[in-house]
């Protein structure tokens, strides 16, 4: 039963780990972990909002309880067909936690909701590339009548939209694309060198052509230059958003294979975007384990043998292998545990505590310097003053799991948070029930209804058997 706690409660703590990864900048990754597809999922969003919302009417709940688990397994596992002294005991296996992914898969559902309103706005201030007097960047003229260029520098904000050889697309707005990112909208321009462009500021970057006509001045002086500088314009077989290769090398016969092309950034991309998740809690714990009864043979014997252990009618009964004597005076039963056994999932969307994703016993709460005592005659094996924790051990200690007298265990019993009284030394032996140690440490804890303070401590408590090899169980499965 140890074990198939520990296995549900893994599945809450897997699952639980991917929703809070839901609400950080591993969002995309815990999305995929869910089998949701998110290649439209493009901006980050600028809110995680959990639990229950506009979008899911209806809270996060976790409602695991171990007795309610242990029992509809004693349940479910009973033979009912056989003799009594041909029942056999279940053991945990493969399809125990086939069961398990059942059950758990039945009660709880991971849904979100992408809300993105994201879209393009303008500046009140472009960004012009080498600042509003105009700066130019060379380009390579071979292709410069097409829808893009291989540019020979550029400003760095570029280099993420070029394709895989190094080009520049744009649309027929002289917009620049992302070829790295379906051809989609940067807000980066390339300026048409015949106009101005002016801002919502007033800001203006100059062309580098004028449009008054110069063709009469340059025939004067018998050459094309003067017609087509860079103080004038001609519209023959003329690149309008590029200084055209010749002007390029009017401008510096070094570059007679360049032109010169400058950038502005007019639009920018404005983030909107909530991603809405919640757990859905489909059924309950008792609507599936009810469900899965009824559909067993023998449904109305198990229902009422899962209601005679869970205690519906009478109060709960915690089993005849529960044969060690408490070790802090009360019932574990009637005890506050702060962290059970398994893995350390309470509530979605939270992390407990930072001692341990796995608890391999309880933390039960005392006050602080209360009595400890032995669960049963045994020696103590081990003592740590500095990290105050004492190990008990007995061989042979006798679990009533049968009629034929027990299963014996050599079983060793795990205490933090306590200290050895004086009377008491590593190697002793006590007996049963004997007060041997005491809590140790404190913290405050706020009694809200009488407005006082108290000191209290964990005290852990973790048992160590030797079953098919040694391994952890739940304390409550033992101690009474």
């Amino acid at each position: 039963m140890s074990r198939a706690e520990k296995y549900y409660t893994k599945l809450a703590w897997d699952m639980n780990e991917k929703v809070r990864k839901t609400g950080t900048s591993d969002w995309k990754k815990a999305l995929k972990e869910f089998d949701i597809d998110v290649s439209d999922y493009k901006d980050n969003p600028d809110n995680f909002i959990f639990g229950r919302s506009e979008k899911f009417n209806y809270d996060a709940v976790f409602d695991f309880d171990v007795y309610k688990l242990w029992s509809f397994l004693c349940a479910y596992y009973y033979n009912f067909d056989a003799e009594n002294g041909d029942i056999k005991y279940w053991k945990f296996k493969d399809s125990t936690e086939d069961l398990l992914d059942e059950i758990f898969n039945a009660e709880y559902e991971f849904q979100h909701y992408y809300d993105n309103t994201s879209h393009w706005e303008e500046h009140f201030s472009y960004y012009f590339s080498g600042g509003i007097d105009g700066s130019y960047w060379l380009a390579n003229s071979t292709n410069m009548y097409g829808n893009c260029f291989l540019p020979k520098s550029n400003p760095g904000e570029l280099n993420g939209f070029k394709d895989d050889n190094g080009y520049i697309h744009f649309n027929e707005n002289l917009e620049i694309l992302n070829a790295q990112d379906g051809y989609k909208r940067t807000g980066w321009f390339i300026q048409d060198q015949r106009y101005f462009v002016i801002d919502r500021s007033g800001q203006r970057s100059a062309p580098f052509y004028s449009w008054f006509d110069n063709t009469e001045y340059g025939r004067y002086y018998g050459d094309d230059y003067h017609a087509r500088s860079y103080w004038g314009f001609s519209n023959d077989n003329q690149i309008y958003w590029c200084v055209s290769p010749q002007d390029t090398w009017y401008w510096n016969s070094d570059l007679n294979d360049c032109c010169l092309i400058s950038y502005y950034q007019k639009n920018y991309w404005k983030t909107n975007c909530r991603l809405y998740y919640n757990v859905k809690q489909k059924k309950t714990f008792d609507e599936v384990i009810s469900e899965k009864l009824n559909s067993m043979s023998h449904a109305d014997e198990r229902i009422t043998y899962y209601n005679l252990l869970v205690g519906t009618d009478s109060g709960e009964m915690h089993g005849n292998h529960q044969t060690l004597k408490s070790m802090t005076g009360t019932s574990i039963h009637e005890s506050g545990i702060i962290n059970g056994f398994g893995y350390d999932m309470q509530k979605w969307n939270e992390k407990h505590c930072n001692i341990g994703d796995l608890h391999e016993g309880v933390d039960v709460i005392q006050n602080s310097n209360s009595n400890i005592c032995v669960p049963f005659d045994c020696k103590i094996s081990d003592v740590n003053s500095e990290k105050n924790y004492i190990v008990l051990r007995k061989n042979d200690v006798q679990y009533w799991y049968d009629g034929n007298g027990g299963t014996k265990r050599d079983t060793e019993v795990y205490l933090s948070n306590v200290s050895l009284i004086s009377d008491f030394e590593k190697g002793d032996e006590i007996k049963s029930g004997q007060k041997f140690a005491v809590s140790t440490g404190s913290k405050k804890c706020d009694n809200s209804d009488n407005n006082t303070a108290y000191d209290y401590v964990h005290i852990k408590i973790k048992i160590d058997t030797d079953g098919i090899g040694w391994d952890f169980i739940d304390p409550r499965l033992v101690l009474y």
